[in-house]
Order: structure tokens, then sequence, then C-alpha cells
């Protein structure tokens, strides 16, 4: 026996209180509220003197995973006590700012209180090795004890599983409650929130720029934009009050708009990303995350948009690391190692990565921003959206100037530009040539170090230099510029973006490229399903789906090792490759023989046929004759043995018929880069 003694902690419903979300700030405000509950845990375990073994010390609370080991005996009643006190603190905080900035008699605080003790199950196990502490939390995790919370009236429109937050939430009853008179409530309540939302967003900055300290200054610069601080700062004390309202408005209906019916989870969602909130939590100003700056651009302005929706793609990846729970319980059992540092180790590293490594690599790049990462798991989407054209003007005249000082053959197209860009801003039909946004991105790629009145323009317009590029390159977002960033992120490079952590685990991502009409709900259920399609797939791959609107779907699975080879190897029947190949030829090949049903029974030579024709120097990579290029290879090959090299097909046990499963797959590869590569 031994007196060692380790506590293993967790919550839920961790993955659904993350997929009830419909912007990206519920995405966010569900990740932080998360990882600010589990870093309550473990600033209360260091501070009674515990070791927190996972996860690893880390100065940031957005990313902490939820499931925490300590080496020491922290009773149950604390860590409990912990936990709900700081959810509580969130309920109570959101509420009272609520009922202190929405003039109304509210009778809700039972429902309130019930949310407050009853969102959350918590568990908790302790055994005498990390290993048997886990094992622990698992037995009593299976142990559901979860109360459900009653209700009457209209459910949410986000999820539809829960009332909707009203004053009078939890003082009607069904036989006697007024419908009508209920809708009127919701109407007019969810708009005086919505005003106050965006009321409170903007005089919480005036406030901090009103102390005249320059480091607030800069902080707020950085986290919403140069050209909106200024507007508060000049403009905005100037206008009458029914532009003030309008603008109020309209950043109120960026964080909630008047038009939904949330839930009192979804409310603290949204309202936990306001820094006047969180800060009124007791989260210091510098542990916020960084705000996104460009969440106020998707949210679309309705009246422009019944003229002519700016309607664009995205792309949504969720990932996780394969078989990490595996990769641990192997270090438990090495005797040659400290297995409590190995865990430790792990999870710094997995930590570090997530924060100094793989975010850096999307955010703030104009490509898209990663949501969370909480150790080995992410989320994250690629996204281009312009800022307002009232905040871009300054940078459009000063690039539009130096072209035509530079390329005077451009004033007539420059001219055109921007009668166009005066009317509809950046939108995406806006008329602008390769030649003059190549311009435009050079000047500001060459100029910008040494041009103080540039880099004026630029930050005024929410951006950094290297967004401001992007945005001018390339104005929408295009499915290849998604898939060059995965070429890099696990590919046999050692300098692979996933390789950087130096952990020896693979990962399984599922991408979605989104068509502009699809909720985003559906569209992170997507990213679910086809990360377990990677995963089911054979693990250590990238599962791809193009999203429709409507729900119909494509997909694709590859392993990361020749998933560049595969997709840049395409040579149309011009013997063109790269960005000019036109993968209209082998798309049009597939349709005209799926419709003669040549891919059906028990052969592959005309699937085979077709790759070789439009895949010449790859024939290789589906040799029916290597095993080892279809199928995962296995140690001493045993299939209960590690995974020594993945195949095009996964598992071979997994895999009910070969030769379907080959033929879809080069159905599918057409498919999919028909889609996505097509220039």
């Amino acid at each position: 026996m031994t007196d060692t003694i380790y506590t293993a902690i967790t919550f839920a419903p961790v993955q659904g209180f993350i997929e009830k979300s419909r912007k990206l700030r519920d995405l966010y405000g569900s990740s932080f509220i998360l990882s600010y509950l589990a870093s309550n845990i473990c600033r209360e375990a260091r501070d009674k003197g515990f070791w927190v073994v996972s996860p690893a010390t880390i100065n940031l609370t957005q990313g902490t995973p939820n499931q925490i080991i300590i080496k020491g005996d922290f009773p149950q009643k604390e860590v409990e006590e912990v936990f709900y006190s700081a959810w509580s603190d969130v309920t109570h905080t959101c509420r009272q700012w609520i009922e202190d900035n929405v003039p109304w008699e509210y009778s809700w605080r039972r429902v309130w209180n019930l949310w407050t003790n009853y969102t959350w199950e918590f568990f908790w196990g302790q055994g005498e090795t990390i290993t048997a502490a886990r094992g622990n939390l698992n037995e009593i995790k299976r142990r559901r004890n979860w109360t459900a919370i009653n209700w009457t009236g209209e459910s949410s429109t986000l999820s539809g599983a829960d009332a909707i937050a009203i004053p009078s939430l939890g003082s009607n009853h069904p036989k006697t409650c007024d419908y009508k008179a209920q809708k009127t409530e919701i109407q007019e309540f969810y708009k005086q929130l919505s005003y106050a939302v965006g009321q409170n967003f903007i005089e919480h900055i005036v406030e901090e720029l009103n102390k005249n300290n320059q480091e607030i200054r800069d902080r707020l610069v950085a986290r919403y934009g140069k050209g909106f601080i200024k507007f508060l700062e000049d403009r905005f004390p100037k206008i009458n009050q029914q532009e003030c309202d309008e603008i109020i408005n309209e950043y109120g209906s960026a964080i909630i708009d008047p038009d939904e019916e949330l839930s009192i989870p979804e409310v603290i969602k949204r309202l936990i990303t306001l820094e006047a909130i969180a800060t009124r939590v007791g989260i210091a100003t510098q542990e916020i995350p960084e705000t996104y700056r460009d969440l106020n651009r998707l949210n679309k302005n309705k009246k422009q948009e019944k003229i002519e929706p700016d309607n664009r793609w995205s792309g949504w990846f969720q990932g996780d690391g394969d078989k990490a729970g595996d990769y641990l319980k192997e270090l438990s059992k090495n005797q040659k190692i400290n297995s409590d540092a190995a865990t430790y180790d792990f999870s710094y590293a997995m930590l570090h990565w997530g924060e100094k490594t793989f975010k850096p690599t999307l955010n703030g790049t104009g490509k898209g921003r990663v949501i969370y990462a909480g150790g080995d798991d992410f989320l994250g989407v690629f996204y281009r959206t312009p800022p307002d054209k009232k905040f871009l003007k300054k940078l459009i005249s000063h690039l539009s100037n130096t072209v035509v000082k530079l390329s005077p053959k451009l004033a007539k197209e420059i001219t055109n530009f921007r009668k166009e860009f005066d009317e509809k801003g950046l939108h995406k039909d806006v008329k602008i040539s390769w030649e003059l946004r190549h311009e435009f991105a050079q000047i500001i790629k060459v100029n910008y170090a040494d041009d103080p009145s540039l880099q004026d323009a630029v930050e005024e317009a929410g951006l950094n230099q290297i967004e401001a590029e992007s945005l001018f390159r390339e104005p929408v977002l295009k499915a290849q510029e998604c898939l060059d960033w995965f070429y890099n992120f696990n590919s046999e490079n050692d300098n692979a973006l996933w390789k950087q952590h130096k952990i020896p685990i693979g990962v399984s991502v599922g991408f979605v490229w989104a068509a502009p009409g699809v909720p985003q709900r559906d569209i992170l259920q997507n990213c679910r399903d086809v990360e377990k399609l990677a995963k089911n797939q054979g693990r250590d791959r990238l599962a791809i789906r193009i999203l429709f609107n409507g729900g119909n779907y494509l997909d694709w699975v590859c392993p990361w090792w020749c998933l560049q080879d595969v997709l840049q190897g395409y040579c149309d029947r011009n013997e063109q490759t790269g960005e000019k190949a036109n993968w209209g030829h082998i798309h049009a090949d597939v349709a005209l023989l799926e419709s003669r049903h040549a891919f059906k029974g028990e052969q592959t030579d005309i699937a085979l046929a077709l790759f070789g024709i439009y895949f010449p120097a790859k024939k290789e990579c589906l040799n029916l004759k290597n095993e080892k290029i279809l199928w995962n290879q296995y140690e001493q090959d045993d299939p209960n043995k590690k995974i020594i090299s993945y195949g095009i097909l996964g598992n071979k046990k997994d895999c009910k018929d070969v030769n379907q499963a080959l033929n879809n797959w080069i159905i599918n590869l057409a498919k999919i880069g028909f889609q996505l590569c097509q220039q």
C-alpha cells in the first residue's frame, strides 16, 4: 500500500454546453466559461499546496482542459464548493446586471437559482495512481446524477430545449398563461436587453478611455481597432440621440439580437464576453482572452442584406489527438520514468502548443481564428469578412491615391472601384481586378513599415498588416487557402504544426466547408460528425465535408501523409497542374460514369484507370498490391498494438467492401477536388 493519493475531477455537459451555439460569440463564451470554472479549481488546489499534475500551470483562462488531476487528497466537498461558487458568481453577476440595466418587474429569480444549482454534473474520484484515479472517475461518471429543470411556455430559438429567459419566467401556469401577452413581453424585453448590452459595451469603453491611461488605451485599440476607438473619442460624443441609438442598437444586436429568444445559459454565454461583466466576476482584464474585433462584422446589416446579401462560405474544423489516454497509460506503466512528471509535461506541452504555436497560425492572419485549444482538442474557423466601410475609408483612400501615382493606367478602374465601395463597402461582389488587388496588397506589404499614414489607416480599419494584406490580396476567402493551411498541419515534414509539441501521438481532424445559409449549430454538429468520421476511418487523417444549403454534403477522408500529394498531383486533360488545372474534367467523367453505373460490381478497374489518367505521378498511392498503402499497419501485425503506418482506407477489419471503398475514395476525391481546388 502507498500513502500517495490522486484526485481526478471533471464536470459535464461540456460538449453540450459548447454545441448549443449559433454565433462565434456563443462559442467563445462557452469555451471561456468552461475554462474559467476549471481554472478556479486549479487555482484553489495550488493555493492549498497541492500539485496540479494536469492541466499544467499556464497563465491563461481560455483553453484550460476540464479534466483535472491533482496529487493529494482534495476533498470532494471542498472542490464542489469552489466549483459551484465560481459558477454562482457568473450567474449572479449576469442576472444582477440585467436587472440593473433593463427596468422591469422580475419574478424569475427562482429559475435562475435552478440553473445555478443544476446546470452541471460534478464528478470526483480518487486512486493511488493517476490511472486508478481516472478509472474511479470514469466509474462514477457512469452513474449519472443529473437533474433536469422543468419549465412551461415557449422554448429557446437556439436549442429548443430550454425556456426563454424573460422577466416573468417561472410565474406563469400553463392553464392561466396568456401566450399573446408573453409573446409581447419577449419582443419588448429582448429589444431592451439588446439596447442595454450595446449601450454598456460602448459606455464601458468610453469610461476606460476617460481614465487617460495610455496603457489602457493601447489595450483597447488592440482589442477593438483604432478606427472604432477614434470614433468613440471624437465623433460619438457629438452625434444626436437618433444616431446614437442606431449605433447602440447596431452593436447590441451583434451580441444579442432583438429577434432572438434565448434561454438563461445562452444569455450567460453572451454576457460573459462583455468586458464590463467578466471583470465583475473577478477576472483581471489581462486574463480576459482577446475579444474578437471582427465579431460585429459577422453580424450582417439587415437593411443591406435585403438588398444584396454578402454571402461567404466559411471553413470550420474540429480536431482531437489520437489515443492520448492510451499514451498516458503507457507512461504510467513505464517504471523508468516519473509518471507524474510525464503527465505534467504532456499537459504543459499541449497547452503551450495551443497558446504559443497553434493560435498564432490563424489569429491575426486574416484567415480565421482558433476558438479554443484545450490541450489536444481544438476548434477553429476560417473566414474573411471586411470591416465596416466607415472604418475602411481612410485605408481605401490611401491605397487608391498611391496606386494612381504608381500606375496611372489603373486610374479609371480605381474610380469605378471607389464608386462601388462607397455604396457597398468591400462586398464580395464588388468588382476589383487581380492587378488592382495585387497592387493594394503590395503597397501594404512593402510600404507599411516606413509609412506612418498607412499604418494609421490600417489600424483605423481594425486590422494589422498581415490581415490587411490578406484582405486585399484575396477579399473573399477561398477553400484552397484552408487546404494550404492543412497541408502543413501534420505532414511528413518534421516542422509540421502538430509535431511541434513533440508528443508522439497522431491527430484526427474534421473540416467542414460550409455554405453561407447553413445555421452555425448545424455546422458544429457536422464538425463533430466529420471528426468522428476521421477517427472511425483509421485515425491520423483529415476528413473533409462540403456542406451545402439544405443539408446535403460530400465527404472525403485522407491520411495526412498523402493529402497534399494527392490534391496537388491532379493533372487535367490539357496537362495543366496546380492552380491552372481544371478539376471539371475528372468531375464530368465521374458524373458520366456514375450515370452509367460503371463503378458498381466487384471491380475497381475503372476507378483506378481514372486515377491513373488524372493523377499520373501518383499511381503508386493506390497500388492494390501494396497493403501498406491501403491499410493501417500495426506492430507485429497485431490490431491491438500500436499503428505504425496509416493506410488510405484505414482499418481493414472495419471495411465491409474493399472494392466499393476504393471506388468511393476516388469518386469523392473528384467531387471534393472540384468543389475546393477549382480556381
